[in-house]
């Protein structure tokens, strides 16, 4: 009985298989699209995202994709530095102290991904799930105010308070593995050209996580 049952699943997946991959046959057909829109972690400092992506069927209803995109993210998370430089030009030889006071830190990326698509629905709106998985290529830049000689200048080295007796550390680039979970919509246009809208949230192994809302054209 158990045998049977495991047979007729087996006929049943074979034929549905079999008739998606003769609906639309595997690799057939590939597309392009062009996105843009926000990419936060938190509203008030929102950046900007632009997407490049291609994407090849597996059968009627599963996308294989992949997408390079730049993307800039805000870490509002502010902190002060405390540091010196030395100054010199013709007679004048000093040590300044320097007192820098970060409101955020901007990450510039270019993350590469790979992943998949999954079409819930082929219609005129169609809903659908992504995933992917890639690397973010990143620099990042400490935003906010510096302000020279806070502490005092001095002749030597050792006349330094210790408190600014440091090197500033330095910024984490944030290059990283990054993977993307998401929902999304896709309204047909016309037989080949559509219009997409898609929520993405982002995790960022080295820096803060992400969520993305993206516009765009598929053809």
């Amino acid at each position: 009985m158990i045998k049977n049952t495991l047979f007729m699943i087996f006929l049943y997946f074979n034929y549905f298989f079999s008739q998606g991959i003769e609906n639309e046959q595997q690799f057939s057909t590939y597309n392009f699209g062009i996105l843009g829109g926000i990419s936060f972690s938190t509203i008030p400092t929102a950046g900007g995202a632009i997407q490049f992506e291609i994407k090849t069927n597996v059968t009627s209803s599963l996308y294989l994709k992949s997408s390079i995109a730049y993307t800039l993210i805000y870490d509002d998370d502010s902190y002060e530095v405390k540091s010196y430089r030395f100054v010199t030009f013709d007679d004048y030889a000093k040590y300044h102290t320097l007192l820098f006071t970060v409101d955020k830190v901007e990450y510039s990326i270019i993350p590469l991904t790979v992943g998949a698509e999954y079409i819930f629905l082929n219609d005129t709106f169609s809903p659908f799930a992504v995933f992917d998985i890639g690397y973010n290529f990143s620099t990042s830049k400490a935003q906010g105010l510096v302000q020279e000689g806070i502490a005092g200048i001095y002749d030597t080295i050792d006349e330094i308070p210790d408190d600014y007796r440091k090197i500033a550390p330095a910024l984490d680039d944030g290059s990283s593995i990054t993977i993307g979970l998401g929902l999304g919509i896709r309204y047909k246009l016309s037989m080949h050209i559509a219009l997409e809208l898609r929520y993405l949230y982002r995790y960022n192994e080295a820096i803060i996580n992400s969520n993305q809302i993206l516009f765009g054209i598929m053809f």
